[in-house]
C-alpha cells in the first residue's frame, strides 16, 4: 500500500508544478517479457522468458526544440522461467521437463530524456533512461521459502524506448512504444554466478 502513496504523491507532485514546465502527462500500461542474464556459469538453454504486465505515470517537463525530460513511476513484473528435468523415484531417466516461474516485482523509477519530432502522421519519439528499480517482493512456483530470495537486491539500469504518437487532435492521445531494459548491476551475485534482469516491454498508453 505504501507504494500506492508513492505514486499519488508523485501525481500531486507534478501535477502541482506551474504549467509553463509541464508539456504533458499521461499514462501506461504494458506487456513484459523477461528472462535472466547470468555472468560466471552457463543457464541460457535452461532459463525460458516469462510474462508479465506493468503500469505507470509519467510527466513531460520542459520541451526545448523537440528535447524534454519525463520523469516516471512504474510498477513491473520481472523474472524467468527455469526449466527443470525431473526423474522417477527408481530411476535416473528423465520422465518429464517442468518449468518453474520465477517472480519479481519491482517499482520503477526511470527519468528519460525524449526526442520527439513532427511527420503528417503523428509524432515518433525516442527515449533513453537511466533507472531505478526497487525490489518489492520475490516468489516463485515451488513455494520456496521468501528467505531464499534474501540476498536479491535493488537495481541500477538503463532503458531505451522508441514509439509513435498517431497524430488523431484529441485531448487524449493515444502512443505504443517499445522498450529494452538492461541491468547495470546486479540483481543476485554470489563467488559462482551473478543475475541481471534481460526486458522487453510493449506499451499501450495515452497523454494529455
Amino acid at each position: 500500500m505504501k507504494y500506492l502513496y508513492i505514486l499519488i504523491l508523485f501525481l500531486i507532485t507534478a501535477f502541482s508544478a506551474p504549467a509553463q514546465i509541464i508539456h504533458n502527462y499521461g499514462f501506461k500500461v504494458g506487456y513484459v517479457s523477461s528472462t535472466y542474464t547470468y555472468s560466471g556459469i552457463d543457464l541460457e538453454n535452461s532459463t525460458k522468458r516469462k510474462s508479465g504486465y506493468s503500469f505507470s505515470a509519467f510527466v513531460d517537463i520542459f520541451n526545448v526544440n523537440g528535447f524534454s525530460i519525463s520523469p516516471e513511476i512504474k510498477y513491473i513484473q520481472k523474472g524467468a522461467g527455469l526449466e527443470f528435468v525431473h526423474t522417477g523415484p527408481d530411476s535416473p531417466e528423465p520422465i518429464e521437463i517442468k518449468t518453474d516461474f520465477v517472480y519479481h516485482n519491482y517499482l520503477s523509477i526511470p527519468i528519460s530524456l525524449v526526442y520527439k519530432f513532427q511527420l503528417n502522421a503523428g509524432i515518433p519519439f525516442i527515449k533513453l533512461a537511466p533507472r531505478y528499480d526497487i525490489l518489492l517482493n520475490s516468489y516463485d512456483d515451488s513455494n520456496l521459502p521468501a528467505s531464499t530470495y534474501d540476498n536479491y537486491k535493488n537495481v541500477f539500469g538503463g532503458t531505451i524506448s522508441v514509439g509513435f504518437i498517431p497524430n488523431l487532435q484529441m485531448v487524449m492521445n493515444p502512443f505504443i512504444e517499445i522498450s529494452y531494459h538492461m541491468d547495470f548491476t546486479s540483481m543476485f551475485s554470489s563467488p559462482l554466478m551473478k543475475i541481471k534482469n534481460n526486458v522487453v516491454e510493449i506499451n499501450l498508453g495515452v497523454q494529455f
